[in-house]
C-alpha cells in the first residue's frame, strides 16, 4: 500500500512535536505513541427523485470538481448521524427540506484525483418543502429524466457514476 494522501503535510506529531513515523495508512509517534490511522471521511448524498421519476442533479461550484455534475450532499460533521447529515446539506445547497427514503448503499472513491478517501452513503429522498436553488458550493441543480442524464464523463467522482448507473439498472 502507498503512503495515504490523508498524511500529507504531516511531519510531526500533534501531541508533542516529534518526529512521525508514517507507512501507509498509519502515523507513529515513537515520543508519546500517538498513533493515528487514515480512515475514509464519510459522506452523504441523495438520489432526490420526484413524481415523475426525475432526478435532481447539482454542478459544483467549487473544486474538486468545479463545473462537474454530481448528487447532492457533503461530509458528515463530527457527532451527526447521517440522515442529520443528508438534511443539513441538502438545506445548505438548495434552500429545500428533504425526506429521506430508502437506505441506497455505501460506494468508497477519493476526493479528487489523488485525494482523501471516502466512503460515500447514500439515501433515496424526495423534496418535502422549498423549490430548490442553487446556494453555498453549487453552480445549478436541474432535474434529468432517467434518459437525459449528462454523460459519465460529466460527472465529478466516480462514485456518484457508479450510483446512477446502478439507479438506472434498478429502473
Amino acid at each position: 500500500m502507498a503512503r495515504s494522501p490523508f498524511f500529507d503535510g504531516w511531519k510531526s506529531c500533534p501531541r508533542c512535536t516529534a518526529d512521525l513515523g508514517i507507512v501507509d495508512a498509519r502515523a507513529t509517534c515513537p515520543e508519546c505513541g500517538l498513533v493515528v490511522y487514515a480512515n475514509p471521511g464519510p459522506t452523504v448524498s441523495a438520489l432526490v427523485l420526484d413524481d415523475s421519476g426525475r432526478i435532481l442533479l447539482a454542478r459544483r461550484a467549487a473544486d474538486p470538481g468545479r463545473g462537474l455534475w454530481d448528487l447532492l450532499g457533503g461530509f458528515a460533521d463530527e457527532g451527526e448521524t447521517p440522515l442529520e447529515t443528508l438534511a443539513r446539506e441538502l438545506h445548505e445547497e438548495t434552500g429545500v427540506e428533504i425526506e429521506p427514503l430508502q437506505f441506497y448503499g455505501a460506494w468508497p472513491d477519493r476526493y479528487g484525483e489523488g485525494g482523501v478517501w471516502t466512503l460515500n452513503l447514500y439515501w433515496t429522498a424526495r423534496i418535502v418543502s422549498g423549490e430548490p436553488e442553487p446556494a453555498d458550493d453549487v453552480a445549478e441543480v436541474r432535474w434529468f429524466a432517467p434518459d437525459e442524464i449528462p454523460p459519465w464523463e460529466e460527472f465529478a467522482f466516480e462514485n456518484t457514476v457508479s450510483v446512477l448507473k446502478d439507479w438506472k439498472a434498478g429502473l
